[in-house]
């Protein structure tokens, strides 16, 4: 008995013998990059309009495919630049995750819709540019290939198709941008009165 009472106080003494000193400092870094040329990006059009559907033409099982359209995306920096891009989808309530962009809802509520961004075609400068993606912020990229959709979290920048996946500095880039709306299955939506389609997307030129 005795033995066992001795152990334990030696545990306390020796846990007391040794305390742990919390650090009575922290460090803060901020940190950034000031970047002497600026880029604008810019559309071949501003608006895609799908014109007037009629619900008895809509898919009762699928979605509804509309005419897809294809723009110009110009990024036009004062020199060559290291430079991304990424998309806010303005309507994201009415969004699918970070793929589908929004286009509104019905007045119940429902979601009618959405719409596809894909990237192809791009020149810069000249050359022939490849889309790259980071999910990162540009600690690692990836190929975008023209059959895959820009999402809202990840960034896009360029790369030379022959080299490795990584970012070109560019002045002039040019690059195709397909819209691909649709409507979901029309068993899911209730349309009983003239339903706006409401879709806005914001495209950013990030630095990098």
């Amino acid at each position: 008995m005795k033995k066992l009472l001795h152990t334990s106080i030696a545990g306390v003494l020796i846990g007391c013998a040794f305390p742990a000193f919390a650090a009575s400092t922290v460090d803060l870094t901020v940190k950034g990059l000031i970047v002497p040329s600026a880029c604008t990006p810019t559309l071949s059009a501003n608006t895609v309009d799908v014109g007037r559907v009629s619900v008895k033409d809509l898919n009762q099982e699928a979605e509804t495919w509309l005419t897809p359209t294809t723009l110009q995306l110009g990024i036009d920096c004062e020199s060559a630049t290291l430079f991304a891009m990424q998309t806010t989808d303005n309507r994201a309530d009415s969004g699918s995750n970070f793929t589908a962009y929004g286009i509104g809802k019905t007045n119940l509520g429902e979601r009618i819709g959405g719409y596809l961004m894909r990237l192809d075609k791009g020149v810069a400068d000249g050359a022939a540019v490849t889309p790259i993606t980071s999910f990162n912020n540009g600690a690692t990229w990836g190929s975008l290939l023209p059959e895959e959709n820009w999402q809202t979290n990840f960034i896009v920048s360029i790369r030379d198709p022959g080299a490795t996946r990584v970012p070109v500095p560019a002045k002039n880039t040019a690059m195709e941008l397909a819209v691909l709306p649709f409507i979901l299955p029309a068993k899911n939506v209730t349309i009983n009165e003239d339903t706006l389609i409401d879709g806005s997307a914001t495209i950013e030129v990030k630095y990098l």
